[in-house]
């Protein structure tokens, strides 16, 4: 039923690039369980197949509560224009509060981190100059998070298909954040938005002097600037308030992935009811601490009116993939092919954790979304045998998930950036994401079947 509330007044809601996939999959999944000629029973399972990856994303939009009503938004800003005065520093200010948003927020980071840094950025740069600073900072900050925090769907389905659990991803995952983190740096150095001069060089400097609360940050809606943060009785005129929070923020990431870790270890519910449950604890733990009930109601407002909207183009979407690939399964077309490509992966032995999620990638292009291939791939693959440790082969899909998502006009996040900067989304994803998605696909399959190698056995 929850399924079936999700996708019926939904579909009236997708954008519509999102409601052409939509349709796709559900029309091409139904025609299969008709096709086949599936008993009711198996028409449920495939209906609600994905309600747990809808009810990750709900709970974890509860977090923008206490961004909020903490005016969090603001503070970050205005740090931005005091302390990333250069391009240098503001490219990698603006990639790393996209990641720390992204940890728990999901696809509601997208238009925070657009609001956020938006205006700060097209201060300092013009016409393509901005929208490629913004694009990638924010494409990339967000998917490089999808390789290691809890609420990531990619990673919650890599962790089914396989069998590894979070916990063994979490370091490594990091890892690969972290290099995706220089190698995006170094490629913009060298050749991208980084290099571009600001159209006025003394605007960040001047902003920062200043110190003007809303010179660049979008808060038209905001008033009483003078307002402290109550909790930590940390006053705006001192400027401690924008460091506490930063501060905040990334403690709000780490108590996340630290109480999933915990609930993981001693096996305390289901992988999905534990993400659930540390989203909607931080989120209570924290908007109980900033106490502000004038402030809580208008936020839990916008949770209702706005942070759930977030979801309405994604739900349905899952929905409909959920029953397409229940489809597959249950039709027989995976047992069908699953001989041909376990054979071809045994032959291909090493070559194979490089090859599918390269497959998945060059599919992402033409608009076949890689969460079906990370199922499908690792669902094959883990019931292949291989030489290569499983925990290899989850990284390597995660790797091919993460460079699928910048490379492939058709993702939500590589669309959604698209509507926000107005540039094409084949742009955004080819030619600006291009040459760096390759790179980082390249080294990250290396580092997945080195860090299996070594740790996973």
């Amino acid at each position: 039923m929850t399924s079936v509330a999700v996708l019926l007044p939904g579909l009236s809601l997708v954008s519509a690039g999102f409601k052409k996939a939509t349709i796709i999959f559900l029309v091409a999944g139904a025609a299969i369980l008709l096709a086949t000629g599936q008993p009711f029973s198996e028409w449920l399972i495939a209906i609600n197949s994905m309600t747990n990856t809808v009810a990750i994303m709900v709970a974890m939009q509860l977090v923008a509560i206490p961004i909020s009503i903490g005016r969090y938004d603001e503070r970050i800003c205005q740090w931005a224009n005091q302390h990333a005065r250069s391009n240098t520093a503001l490219f990698s200010f603006s990639t790393l509060v996209t990641h720390l948003f992204a940890s728990f927020l999901n696809m509601g980071a997208i238009p925070l981190s657009m609001n956020l840094m938006g205006k700060t950025i097209r201060s300092r740069l013009s016409g393509e100059s901005a929208d490629r600073f913004l694009a990638v900072t924010v494409s990339r900050g967000y998917v490089l998070a999808a390789l290691w925090a809890p609420p990531a769907i990619n990673l919650y389905l890599v962790g089914q298909a396989t069998g590894i659990p979070w916990s063994q991803l979490l370091m490594p995952g990091i890892l690969l954040a972290m290099i995706g983190f220089g190698l995006s740096y170094w490629a913009e150095l060298r050749h991208g938005v980084i290099a571009e001069k600001s159209k006025n060089a003394g605007r960040a400097n001047a902003l920062s002097m200043e110190h003007t609360p809303n010179a660049s940050c979008n808060n038209a809606n905001r008033v009483n600037d003078i307002e402290v943060f109550r909790s930590s009785k940390i006053y705006h005129s001192s400027g401690r308030n924008e460091n506490a929070a930063m501060l905040h923020v990334g403690i709000a990431a780490l108590s996340i992935a630290g109480i999933v870790f915990f609930l993981e270890k001693k096996a305390i519910g289901a992988s999905y009811t534990r993400i659930m449950l540390a989203g909607a604890l931080v989120s209570a733990i924290w908007s109980l601490a900033l106490h502000d009930s004038c402030r809580f109601r208008r936020a839990a407002h916008e949770y209702w009116d706005d942070g759930l909207l977030k979801v309405r183009d994604m739900g349905p979407f899952f929905v409909a993939m959920g029953i397409f690939s229940r489809s597959l399964q249950s039709s027989g077309i995976l047992d069908a092919i699953a001989p041909f490509i376990q054979h071809s992966a045994g032959q291909l032995g090493l070559f194979a954790v490089v090859l599918l999620p390269l497959v998945m990638t060059g599919l992402s292009v033409i608009g076949f979304h890689p969460f079906i291939t990370i199922v499908l791939f690792g669902t094959i693959l883990a019931a292949t045998p291989m030489k290569l440790p499983m925990l290899s082969i989850a990284l390597s899909l995660a790797v091919g998930g993460a460079a699928s998502y910048m490379i492939s006009p058709f993702a939500g996040i590589i669309m959604s950036i698209s509507r926000y900067t107005g540039a094409k989304a084949s742009q955004i994803s080819i030619k600006w994401n291009g040459a760096y998605s390759i790179a980082f696909f390249i080294v990250g399959v290396l580092f997945a079947i080195a860090w299996g190698t070594i740790i996973g056995r």
